[in-house]
């Protein structure tokens, strides 16, 4: 099966850089040393969520400057540019994802957005974490976001509707990526729109159902209801994404 080749992009400008260009040559080189105090009370916020304290996370910055980064995460870097090319199979070519951008800058620590057809992905996932797994989860979320704009307008609105119900019963916390194993624990923000808890699900389902279906388990038959109306929605897209690739 033949893929669409993506581009690697190492380094990259900061992201909000980026943002409605066509294209840029400059390149922003994070300077751990001249550290702004905004910056690290920022990372500050991380702490009880990553396996290591604020001063570590500057030391591996300084460490994985982006030459560095792209010497020893070369492999790690085509194995995630692999599973992107996987997850393109089953979408038009207009939706692909067909650029990988590792974000190399301090400011954008544990950042992962998709802009148009380019994946900006933060370099503190890899040598952080050091866990494949976790990549995926994050490269699945985005890929939901994508599914999500595929939702024909009437699916849209039912979903606006389970966001809404989900908010008046405090169910956010079940599809929370980062409660899951395999995910950055700061993962997913489901509360902030119904476009978020899509993409969650999304990745929850894909790759964590068993561990999901464990805890759906201890919730409220009035409530399941409602969830199972999200599943619903959410398998279709699932399915869709592991069904035959389409054509070029």
């Amino acid at each position: 099966m033949f893929f669409n080749r993506l581009d690697i992009v190492l380094p990259v400008l900061l992201v909000w850089q980026l943002l409605g260009c066509s294209s840029s040559t400059g390149v922003q080189h994070p300077n751990p040393r001249n550290t702004s105090v905004a910056i690290v009370e920022g990372l500050g916020l991380f702490e009880s969520l990553i396996p290591v304290g604020t001063d570590s996370i500057l030391e591996l910055y300084r460490k994985f400057d982006p030459t560095t980064f792209q010497s020893v995460y070369k492999s790690e870097v085509s194995r995630v540019r692999e599973f992107v090319d996987s997850m393109n199979a089953s979408l038009d070519p207009s939706s692909r994802i067909n650029t990988l951008a590792i974000d190399h800058s301090l400011e954008n620590f544990g950042n992962a957005a998709r802009v148009g057809n380019t994946l900006y992905l933060s370099s503190s996932y890899f040598f952080l974490f050091n866990n494949l797994s976790i990549l995926r989860s994050v490269i699945t979320h985005e890929f939901g976001h994508i599914y999500y704009g595929k939702l024909p307008a009437g699916q849209r609105h039912e979903l606006d509707g389970i966001w809404a119900e989900l908010k008046d019963h405090a169910l956010f916390y079940l599809f929370r990526d980062g409660e899951y194993s395999e995910n950055a624990k700061f993962g997913g923000h489901p509360y902030d729109s119904p476009t978020e808890l899509f993409a969650s699900a999304f990745n929850l389902f894909m790759n964590r159902a068993e561990e999901l279906k464990a805890r759906l388990q201890y919730v409220d038959r009035q409530d399941y209801v409602c969830i199972e109306r999200l599943e619903a929605l959410v398998r279709m897209q699932v399915t869709r994404s592991q069904s035959s690739p389409q054509g070029d």
